[in-house]
């Protein structure tokens, strides 16, 4: 019989080799300038979705587009639970506002 530790250190070495082949790691990057409900997966669909549309696959791509939305709307709601509209409605608009990526305008007039 071989070396066990040099034999497990060879079927590692080949598991990794194989896997790294078929699901590589992928970097997604989340910035400030994200909205808030953008997640690495969903940034990581919206890119597959984009690189499908480019490859004519539009059938494909809409179907992804449902459930992004579907990703999203339920980001959206899970962060939008967190504050009580009841009691504290500036809170609510807040956050509204951080959703939509609006910034409130003071209301001075110009001449």
């Amino acid at each position: 019989m071989g070396d066990t530790q040099g034999e497990l250190d060879h079927f590692y070495n080949v598991a990794f080799q194989l896997l790294n082949q078929f699901y590589p790691e992928r970097t997604i990057t989340v910035t400030s300038r994200d909205p808030a409900y953008i997640t690495p997966a969903i940034k990581a669909s919206l890119r597959r979705k984009n690189h499908l549309m480019h490859a004519g696959r539009v059938e494909e791509a809409s179907a992804l587009a449902e459930r992004i939305g579907k990703k999203i709307s339920n980001k959206c709601k899970l962060q939008l639970s967190k504050v009580d509209s009841k009691l504290d409605s500036k809170g609510m608009w807040v956050a509204v506002r951080q959703f939509t990526g609006r910034r409130r305008l003071p209301t001075k007039l110009r001449m």
